[in-house]
């Protein structure tokens, strides 16, 4: 009989969950979409109870799918959207809202730490690059502008360390998803305690860090009634939503790129040295497995660009529509560009006030054009960081792409002719759960290594997407539009 692990993968769009025999075959996979609060603009906020309940369900969902006896599921690995804040009260309860990383309410407190030059400060011992929306920032708003709330956390986590609380009944992080908290020595793998009385953070509210292939406790009785699993199961700790993805994708060491589009969207790689680059808003995480990082240019507007479109412009339309008016219009869109600082924007500069642009519209475009110039947008605002991978002499074998845009024949071709490379994509549709559940399986000892794990569990599709020549030429002009434009949006 199969022994099976199970991925949890709260994003900020939708929980996915995936359940995966240890031989490496995927049995079932169940997803729940969910929205964005913002009750004021440049809020985000989400319901953490309300997410539980649609992890739950949807948990229930996949078992009555799957048809697996919840007693051969034998361990359950977490991946989470990263930065946010979840301020629990002394009985584990949520005081409010959860702060996400798409939030822009801390802008005056981002302004503070300038004045008090202590950006730097931040960025020498975190490596990452200040920002709206991150769990410093969120908790410094709170302080100034919730006293009451600020002053009755107990514990403050991450969004997915909530849902495993809800699970196990351990208050504890992870190093990947701590050090996108801007409160993390992430070279030294701690919490930076003399950065947290800098600026009169209490350290007690911080939770004790564990790596993510730790086991953080085994499912509860209560848990089991809600969820459908069975009581014991152990969990792991689990980790950020970018290194788990980067298991999922079998990026392990370096020698890959991956191009990953969800609602914000990255450019990510593997490094064995922590890198603290001053000149970009770059960011570097510990990574899952030992003595690796990722290194990053992650930027805020992903997939939430195309929803926006689809939603706003596009009505009534299905992604498989936007895919069909792009492969209408030729590449570089006739000359229109847009650039999608649609929440702001967070590398290669951080700016909460900048702004999206559409440039170069004339009366011979139509929807359909612009369609193809999101997703353009998108892949030219990633392009930004394979230069810094250059600069910094990161070499790749491939590039992979991953989340929306390896799902889209269009997308992997904009891809493959704007980075000039060729594109490789695997054979899972949702690479963090597959990260999550690789990482139970090291963590309770069915793999004996990452490379055995990955070996057996990440396979890679045969086509491979190659760059047109005709198109590069095209790309690279309006690459140099794009730069001079987004740079001055990212600097008003």
């Amino acid at each position: 009989m199969a022994d099976y692990l199970l991925g949890i993968d709260l994003g900020t769009s939708s929980a996915k969950i995936l359940l995966i025999d240890t031989s490496g075959k995927q049995i079932a996979l169940e997803a729940t979409e969910y929205n964005v609060s913002s009750p004021v603009m440049g809020y985000a906020e989400q319901d953490m109870e309300l997410l539980w309940h649609l992890v739950a369900d949807t948990i229930r969902r996949l078992l009555k799918k799957s048809n697996v006896d919840p007693a051969n599921i034998k361990g359950i690995g977490y991946s989470g959207q990263m930065h946010g804040i979840v301020a629990l009260d002394k009985n584990n309860k949520p005081i409010r809202p959860a702060i996400i990383w798409l939030d822009r309410r801390s802008s005056s407190q981002m302004d503070e730490l300038k004045k008090d030059d202590l950006i730097s400060k931040i960025r020498n011992i975190t490596l990452n690059t200040p920002g709206t929306g991150f769990y410093l920032t969120s908790l410094l708003w709170l302080k100034e502008k919730c006293e009451q709330d600020f002053y009755s956390i107990r514990k403050a986590v991450l969004p997915k360390d909530y849902i495993r609380y809800k699970m196990c009944s351990e208050i504890a992080t992870d190093i990947t998803d701590a050090s996108g908290t801007l409160l993390f020595n992430t070279v030294e793998e701690c919490w930076a305690e003399e950065l947290a009385a800098r600026l009169d953070i209490p350290v007690s509210i911080l939770p004790d860090v564990y790596k993510s292939y730790e086991v953080a406790g085994k499912i509860t009785r209560k848990c089991a009634d809600e969820t459908g699993l069975k009581e014991g199961i152990p969990v792991v700790v689990g980790g950020g939503d970018n290194p788990m993805q980067a298991v999922g994708n079998g990026m392990i060491k370096p020698g890959i790129v991956c191009s990953n589009i969800g609602t914000g969207s990255q450019l990510s790689t593997i490094i064995t040295k922590p890198i603290n680059d001053m000149r970009y808003s770059s960011n570097t995480f510990c990574h899952v497995p030992e003595n690796t990082w990722t290194f990053l240019g992650a930027t805020l507007n992903g997939g939430v660009a195309l929803k926006w479109l689809r939603d706003n412009i596009l009505h009534g339309c299905t992604y498989a529509d936007i895919d069909t008016y792009v492969n209408e219009v030729s590449p570089g869109s006739n000359g229109l560009i847009f650039v999608p600082y649609l929440a702001g924007e967070r590398f290669p500069f951080i700016s909460s006030r900048a702004k999206a642009t559409i440039h170069g519209l004339t009366l011979n475009h139509n929807y359909k054009h612009l369609a193809r110039a999101v997703m353009e947008g998108i892949i030219f605002s990633l392009r930004n960081a394979l230069e810094m991978f250059n600069e910094y002499k990161i070499t790749s074998d491939y590039i992979i792409a991953s989340g929306g845009g390896a799902k889209s024949k269009e997308w992997l071709q904009i891809q493959a002719d704007i980075f000039k490379r060729e594109i490789y994509t695997t054979l899972c549709r949702e690479e963090a759960c597959m990260g999550a559940a690789i990482t139970a399986g090291v963590g309770i000892g069915v793999y004996n290594s990452f490379d055995e794990a990955c070996s057996i569990n990440v396979k890679y599709n045969d086509f491979i997407t190659e760059p047109d020549k005709n198109n590069i030429a095209i790309y690279d002009e309006q690459y140099e539009i794009f730069k001079q434009i987004s740079t001055f949006h990212c600097n008003i």
